[in-house]
């Protein structure tokens, strides 16, 4: 029994060193650091999503439908290995509803915020009328 909890804890030790050492990289100003994967992407929308269906004044029935139902746009900027800005945004007809991430990102102790923005319309390109 001991020899088989042993290997079954190596086995664990061993994955996740194979895990972190796969982990994907980015390198800006030659300082690389570990960053998130596609599906902890995934994870961290799914948590933007959690908090925004969540009940409040904040969004309409619609907007919530929206947040639910389509993909939204995902911007990470890394200051450190899997720490820095994540912003999860959402577009409707109506506003543009953008939930912040901060800290060291899918931890305990990441923070967040939402801000919501009227869209402006679209400008109408304006042709002088010919002469």
């Amino acid at each position: 029994m001991r020899i088989r909890t042993g290997f079954l804890w190596a086995a664990a030790v061993l994955s996740l060193v194979v895990q972190w050492g796969c982990a994907p990289t980015l390198t800006v100003n030659d300082k690389t650091y570990y960053v998130l994967t596609k599906d902890e992407e995934q994870i961290l929308v799914k948590e933007a999503r959690r908090l925004l269906i969540a009940p409040s004044k904040a969004l309409t029935k619609e907007e919530v439908r929206v947040v639910q139902t389509a993909e939204p746009e995902v911007k990470i900027r890394y200051i450190a290995d899997r720490t820095g800005e994540a912003k999860i945004i959402w577009t409707t007809p109506e506003k543009i509803i953008t939930l912040h991430f901060g800290g060291k990102l899918l931890s305990d102790t990441m923070g967040w915020s939402l801000e919501t923005e009227k869209r402006m319309p679209d400008v109408l390109k304006f042709i002088p009328p010919s002469k």
